[in-house]
């Protein structure tokens, strides 16, 4: 006896088997976070870790901050950064602390309004690095190798001072926070982003996973990600160390999944 499948029999087998792979694929995914939940819970320190680090100075570490800053979230973040910055000002004159390869200081460089852009670094070879890239692009960015904690600027020599993954480097942020206000002109404006160390759970399981798998070597042989997450603050430790520093009114907030914002005000007199 002949057996006959009509089309209606093949459709509904299509997508029952649809909904078993979507079913299948949500317990795939479920698994997938459940795993990075556990891994990030074990990573994300209640206390601030610091792991000491030399100033970056081989070939291939410079090389490696150079792939690193041409994420796409770090490029996107260094443009919401500038345009915070720059709201409302007709002229700037900026300093970038902690400029590493000098993308910020560059692409401050390029807004109409700003009149001198001014970048600072520990690391002699990033300076380096960061001069050869403006040079080369017809940049007109200024950058030095100098210690944030001593900076030789007169006292209000900049409209605005911004910074963007540094912070949790600094061997004496309080000072660096001091001199920032002695470089701000009255009425001058800081901003500085960074990461916090209570970031959620999931953000650190996947940073892990990165720092094991997909970073750079040189960053991998340093946990990078995850040692920077660890040596963050969190918002009330930086609010405490701004206010320290001299600083009336810092006002910090959580940005994205695992960034913070340090906003400060230097008064008009």
């Amino acid at each position: 006896m002949e057996t006959k499948h009509s089309a209606s029999d093949a459709s509904c087998g299509c997508r029952r088997h649809a909904h078993r792979c979507e079913h299948w694929g949500l317990w795939l995914l479920a698994a997938v976070l459940g795993v990075l939940y556990v891994i990030g819970k074990r990573q994300r320190p209640k206390i601030r870790f610091v792991e000491e680090m030399d100033t970056v100075s081989e070939p291939e570490e410079v090389q490696a901050w150079m792939t690193v800053s041409r994420m796409p979230q770090f490029h996107l973040m260094r443009k919401l950064l500038v345009q915070h910055a720059l709201k409302g000002r007709l002229t700037a004159r900026v300093l970038d602390v902690g400029s590493g390869v000098g993308r910020l200081t560059m692409l401050l460089a390029r807004q109409p309004q700003v009149t001198e852009a001014v970048g600072i670094d520990l690391s002699d070879a990033l300076v380096h690095q960061a001069r050869q890239t403006a040079e080369e692009q017809g940049i007109e960015a200024r950058f030095m190798q100098v210690d944030a904690a001593e900076m030789p600027f007169a006292d209000a020599s900049f409209d605005v001072v911004v910074s963007a993954f540094s912070l949790h480097h600094w061997s004496n942020p309080q000072q660096v926070l001091s001199e920032m206000r002695r470089v701000l002109a009255p009425g001058g404006q800081a901003y500085i982003f960074d990461f916090r160390r209570d970031a959620r759970p999931l953000f650190y399981g996947l940073a892990t996973v990165i720092a094991h798998c997909l970073a750079p070597r040189i960053a991998r042989e340093h946990g990078e990600p995850v040692s920077s997450l660890q040596s963050a603050y969190t918002a009330p430790e930086i609010a405490i160390l701004a206010y320290k520093a001299g600083w009336p009114n810092p006002s910090v907030s959580n940005k994205g999944p695992a960034g913070l914002l340090l906003e400060l005000k230097k008064d008009e007199c």
